[in-house]
């Protein structure tokens, strides 16, 4: 954690969104065959490393909206809005430069599409991971 990043707390609602949107991420890539390195949460922020394969762009690009799409359920869930596109920015051009690599055109709709339902159907290994993320701050050879 940074030196002005907050104290983990798995039941604070800030740092659980964060934690689902980085595991939302997670699930999207591994669903797509992809393998997640590591998953990280700093109190304030987070990111999830993920290995590059170039024969997968459309898994990945995929994926870069599975942040997006599991915070958005979350975030329902607890009837506390919706995701915001601006919390989402890099991921959001990180698909967009990503999907123009693509053989075939992959619309912004198909992807949330087909990153919404691989979040369905890990949800409830993604809200268990949750607390658990927040707590250690660093998870390593997860299993989605």
């Amino acid at each position: 954690m940074g030196w002005f990043s907050p104290r983990r707390n798995p039941q604070d609602p800030h740092q659980l969104r964060i934690a689902v949107h980085e595991l939302g991420h997670a699930a999207v890539w591994a669903d797509a065959g992809l393998t997640i390195t590591e998953i990280v949460h700093s109190g304030d922020d987070g990111h999830c490393s993920v290995e590059w394969d170039p024969n997968n762009l459309a898994g990945y690009a995929v994926g870069c909206w599975g942040g997006f799409e599991a915070e958005d359920r979350w975030l329902r869930h607890h009837r506390s809005g919706h995701a915001s596109r601006g919390n989402a920015g890099y991921d959001i051009r990180n698909f967009r430069h990503v999907s123009k690599g693509l053989d075939t055109r992959l619309s912004e709709g198909k992807a949330r599409s087909l990153a919404r339902a691989a979040v369905g159907r890990h949800w409830d290994r993604i809200n268990t991971l949750a607390p658990r993320l927040i707590a250690a701050g660093r998870l390593t050879n997860i299993r989605l």
